[in-house]
Parts: structure tokens; C-alpha cells; sequence
């Protein structure tokens, strides 16, 4: 692909995230595609190509298999639209731009590397290959301006430091600092895909750790966030349930999306039906209340958000009847029950045990002589007693 942009005279450089991989040694998910062609002039170059996007028009190369090759064309940070001129007319005028200006535009240096097949050369213009060798996130351009312009920005020089493992260069760090209260005006769906992607990433563990050495816990999630951050015991549950879940996810296992929130917001849900669950009739409508309540900027779906409340409200009945040797086996017929008996696995036992329901073989296996699953005692019918027959009386 870049062969033909090149042989039709453009330039094409593989770019982002997939050369950084490549220069660490590692294997790229992703490649993308930087080229001087338009929107169109791609399209017509490929016939397996599809324009996506409205504001900026992308180029989805598809192959094979749903692999998807992303094509952009170089842009540049757009400039004050000029009075009386429309959007788009702004945005047709002052998109487009130089390979130097589409690297300076780009979060972080290490993400803004050129690689040319023409020359089988690294294109660096902001200073990229110096921060790889030393290891350091830097954000491009002054952080501060930069954060200002996309508080989302403080979001992604975290996860990169974190799923890199690398340290955070000392003026990009210290405008977290000073900025990190902007990203609560940032879109709440935004801010939902943002922790999609680290949630699901095997690297949940760094991030959550490296945010809260920035404080930014009760950033991203309000109140809860906050409880956290003041509890090392609620901290300490978080950190090694997140262990857990990275470990499950490189070895490629796949999890659904109410169990990653499930195992967020478990820590948070324990304490609160620890507290005030005894007070309140109806402990689903106290987690949901308590949930909205708590100024979270993040938007969580309604339908994901009650999954979830559903899920640890079982957990917990769970992990109660295995302190007590008393469960009320009518919740294997709630629809979320499966859903935390994978849980409870994984909090328990920190693993799946496929194939079985882990908290029933883990509750006969500490209660043998309790009832289980499908043993119900049948209620005596009142006036019923035992050898008698009939009640009535002959005359």
C-alpha cells in the first residue's frame, strides 16, 4: 500500500504507534499510514478503500481477515476561522499540511516518528528518537498550551508512561499537575472510551497506579475516585484485582465489559453495602443512588452501569453467605448470576474456573452439610401434619 502512493507519486509514511513498536522491538497492533494524497486521491487508488469521518475525512484500507489499515492526510492545527467564512470552508482551507506540520500537531514525541520506505529512513521532527533512547513521555509542543487545548491529552501521556513503562519528562509531568482538573470538561462518551481502551488493555494495573501518584483518581471518578484514594485497604483490593485482570487478558482470555467495570467499582460497592446496606431495604436502588451521586465526568451507559450494580449486588450476597454458611439460592435465577459467579472466581481465586460455577463448588466445599443449589426445603402446608391423612370428620 504505501508502494503504490509512492510509485503514484505521493508521499506515504508508515507513522505512530507502529514505529515506536518497531524501533522497541516489539510487535505493532496497529499500522497507520500519513501521506500527502487527499481523501479522494486515495479512494481511487484503492478499491477496497472507504472515506470514514465528517470534520476530517480518514481513509480505512480494509483486507482480509477485518483488518483495517488507517490513511490520513498530513495535517495541520487549523487556525482562527475568519469572520463570515463558514466551517467547512475553514476546514478545507486550513486542514491539509506538511509532514513537519502533521508531526507537530500529534500528542507525544515518541508518536510523531516518520518512516519512510523510499529511503528506509526515521523521519523525526520533534525529537522523538531522543526521548525513546532516554525513555521519557514529552508532550509535543508546551504542555500546558497542550492541555489546555485537549485536557484528554494528560489522559494519554499516562497510559502511554504506564503501558511503556516509561518515566514522564519533568515539564509535561508538572503540568499535570496544574491542569489535571480540566479533563471534568471534557465529553463524559469521550472520557467512557478513553478507560475502555485501558480497562481492556492488559495494562489497567500501571495506569490506575501511575494516576493516582497524580491525584487523579477523584478526577476521573468523582467521589468514588476519592473514597479510594483515602483508603489504602480499598486501594490495595483495587490494585490486586486489576493484577488480576491484566493477567488474564495477555494470556488472551476474553472478558466482557460489565466484568472489567464490575472489577472497578467492586472495592467501592463493598464498602458502601458495608456501611449502609443494613439501613437500606432495597440495595440495588442504594447503589444506583449512590452511584449517581457520586460527580463521576465519566458517562457510563445506563444499561452497562445497572449490569454492573446487578452483578456486585450478587457478588456480595455471595461473598456475605461464605462468611455465614446462608445464601439465598433464588439469586441463581437472576440474569447477572453467571456473570458474578465469574466474578467471584476471580476476586476468591484470582482466576475462571471454566466450565463449573465457581461460588457453588466454593460454597459446598466450606459447608458440605448446607443446602445447595436445587435442594429447597419444601414448606409444610399450614394444619398439614405428618401421618395424618385427612382432616375431616365422619359422622
Amino acid at each position: 500500500m504505501l508502494y503504490r502512493l509512492n510509485r503514484s507519486g505521493f508521499k506515504a509514511y508508515l507513522v505512530g504507534g507502529a514505529v515506536r513498536d518497531l524501533l522497541l522491538g516489539k510487535n505493532p497492533k496497529d499500522f497507520d499510514v500519513a501521506t500527502d494524497a487527499r481523501p479522494g486521491q486515495i479512494k481511487k487508488l484503492f478499491g477496497n478503500c472507504f472515506l470514514i469521518g465528517r470534520r476530517f475525512r480518514l481513509a480505512h484500507i480494509r483486507f482480509r481477515g477485518g483488518k483495517i489499515i488507517e490513511v490520513a492526510t498530513f495535517r495541520r492545527e487549523p487556525e482562527e476561522s475568519v469572520e463570515g467564512e463558514s466551517e467547512t470552508e475553514t476546514d478545507r482551507n486550513n486542514t491539509f499540511g506538511t509532514p513537519g506540520e502533521d508531526a507537530f500537531r500529534r500528542d507525544i514525541t515518541i508518536n510523531a516518528l516518520f518512516y519512510d520506505i523510499a529511503t528506509f529512513s526515521i523521519i523525526d521532527y520533534v525529537g522523538g528518537l531522543e526521548d525513546l533512547s532516554r525513555r521519557k513521555i514529552r508532550i509535543i509542543g508546551d504542555p500546558s498550551e497542550r492541555y489546555t487545548e485537549d485536557p484528554v491529552r494528560i489522559w494519554r501521556v499516562l497510559r502511554h508512561a504506564a503501558r511503556l513503562n516509561f518515566t514522564i519528562e519533568d515539564k509535561t509531568a508538572r503540568a499535570i499537575e496544574t491542569h489535571r482538573g480540566l479533563i471534568t470538561n471534557c465529553s463524559g462518551s469521550r472520557l467512557f472510551e478513553e478507560l475502555n481502551r485501558d480497562m481492556s488493555s492488559g495494562y489497567a494495573l500501571p495506569f490506575f497506579r501511575l494516576s493516582a501518584s497524580y491525584a487523579l483518581l477523584p478526577i476521573i471518578l468523582g467521589n468514588i475516585g476519592m473514597r479510594i484514594e483515602q483508603s489504602d485497604g480499598m486501594m490495595d483490593t483495587l490494585f490486586g484485582l486489576l493484577n488480576i485482570l491484566d493477567g488474564i487478558i495477555r494470556k488472551g482470555e476474553a472478558l466482557s465489559q460489565d466484568i472489567f467495570y464490575s472489577i472497578l467499582f467492586w472495592p467501592w460497592v463493598n464498602e458502601v453495602l458495608q456501611e449502609k446496606g443494613h439501613k437500606s431495604g432495597d440495595r440495588m436502588k442504594l447503589l444506583t443512588d449512590e452511584f449517581l451521586a457520586s460527580s463521576m465526568p465519566i458517562t457510563v451507559p445506563k444499561g452497562l452501569r445497572s449490569n454492573v450494580i446487578h452483578t456486585l449486588y450478587i457478588l456480595e450476597r455471595m461473598m456475605h453467605a461464605m462468611q455465614t454458611g446462608r445464601m439465598k439460592w433464588a439469586l441463581t435465577k437472576r440474569a447477572r448470576y453467571h456473570e458474578a459467579a465469574t466474578l467471584f472466581s476471580l476476586v476468591e481465586h484470582g482466576r475462571i474456573r471454566h466450565g463449573e460455577d465457581s461460588f457453588a463448588v466454593s460454597f459446598r466445599e466450606r459447608f458440605p452439610t448446607r443446602n445447595g443449589i436445587g435442594t429447597h426445603r419444601r414448606k409444610r402446608r399450614r394444619g398439614y401434619r405428618k401421618g395424618t391423612h385427612s382432616q375431616h370428620t365422619h359422622g
